[in-house]
C-alpha cells in the first residue's frame, strides 16, 4: 500500500520553530522570559539595551535568542525610563492593560509587541 505524498508528509516529525519576532519557547522560556521575551537577532536585542537567554527560542538560527527589553528605548534619545518594558499586547488582562499606556515604534518585533509605560 502506497500513501499519497501528502499523507506521507504529516506522518513525518514535526519541530516547532519560535519564528523570529515571536514569542520566547521551550524550557529554558520561563517566568519572565515566557510572559516578555521575544526571539529577535541579538544584534537587535543589544540595539535596545535588552538581555539575551540562550535555548529560549529552539530550533532557530544561532543568531537568534529570546530578549527581555526591561526599559524600552525607542531610539538612543527617546528613552521612557525605568517604569517601561516591551511585552506582548495579545496578553489579556496584563499589567498593562489594568495600569499603563502601551506605546507604539518602541519595541522591536510586529504590531503585537509594544512598549507598556506604568506611570
Amino acid at each position: 500500500m502506497h500513501l499519497p505524498l501528502p499523507t506521507l508528509l504529516l506522518l513525518l516529525p514535526v519541530h516547532t520553530l519560535a519564528a523570529l519576532n515571536g514569542r520566547c519557547t521551550g524550557s529554558k522560556a520561563t517566568g519572565q522570559w515566557k510572559d516578555d521575551g521575544i526571539c529577535i537577532k541579538t544584534s537587535t536585542c543589544k540595539k535596545y539595551k535588552g538581555s539575551t537567554k540562550t535555548g529560549a527560542c529552539p530550533y532557530d538560527d544561532d543568531d537568534v535568542k529570546c530578549c527581555l527589553i526591561d526599559k524600552c528605548e525607542g531610539g538612543p534619545e527617546e528613552g521612557l525610563g525605568p517604569h517601561s518594558f516591551c511585552s506582548w499586547t495579545t496578553d489579556k488582562g496584563s499589567l498593562c492593560d489594568d495600569f499603563g499606556i502601551w506605546f507604539n515604534n518602541k519595541c522591536p518585533g510586529g504590531s503585537n509587541y509594544k512598549c507598556c509605560l506604568i506611570p
